[in-house]
């Protein structure tokens, strides 16, 4: 046994049962080991997190040589940490707090993305305040698409009630767009995701008056 196979398989834990279904005890049991094991690799679970994510986040590969423009370089980053959240939901939880687990994979996703941003000489206030803005962005849409996947996973979506669709029609711009006479949503994570990230750094693009590539 050693720390990465640990790792790995914390992670493997992770994907099917969350990090509230993650323990000391449950992933002694599943590697076969007593629970004091682990405690030889790893002082307690947060330290365990720590590698989880690192792991996790070092899946992404790092952008292509002729990767040029900062919004073509902060787009790769968007997709890439949209696709670590789909395979990896629970790692949203522990990215989005005020103190995320700190490791090498994500300080470098962190200085990747600060320095296609920083392309627009911003202020240091500037740089925060655009970094935090993308990545509650990407954050919060993650967030919404794992609730509609665990309501889907429920069961077949229920029809509105009535009065809550008199609610929606009574209000235009909320029946446009979501009352039931336009056509069926079926929102696409992927594409609101792009256009989204595209909106943003247009809005920052337009502020600072950089470039815009």
């Amino acid at each position: 046994m050693s720390a990465l196979a640990i790792t790995s398989a914390a992670v493997a834990l992770a994907d099917r049962a969350g990090t509230e279904g993650l323990t000391m005890r449950r992933l002694a049991g599943e590697l076969g080991v007593a629970t004091a094991a682990l405690y030889r690799y790893f002082d307690d679970r947060e330290q365990l997190l720590v590698a989880m994510t690192d792991l996790v986040l070092a899946e992404t590969p790092p952008p292509p040589p002729d990767l040029v423009g900062w919004r073509a370089r902060i787009r790769y980053e968007a997709q890439q940490e949209w696709q670590i959240y789909r395979r990896h939901p629970w790692i949203l939880t522990v990215l989005a707090r005020l103190r995320p687990p700190l490791g090498p994979a994500l300080f470098d996703t962190l200085d990747r993305t600060l320095s296609a941003l920083d392309e627009l000489d911003l202020s240091r206030t500037q740089l925060i305040s655009a970094y935090l803005s993308y990545s509650a962005l990407v954050q919060g849409l993650a967030l919404v698409w794992t609730a509609e996947r665990s309501d889907r996973i429920g069961g077949p979506e229920s029809a509105a009630p009535t009065e809550l669709a008199a609610l929606v029609a009574a209000r235009p711009a909320l029946d446009k767009a979501f009352g039931p006479t336009g056509p069926r949503l079926d929102l696409d994570f992927d594409r609101l995701l792009t256009d989204a990230v595209d909106m943003l750094l247009e809005g920052v693009a337009v502020r600072h008056a950089g470039s815009t590539e």
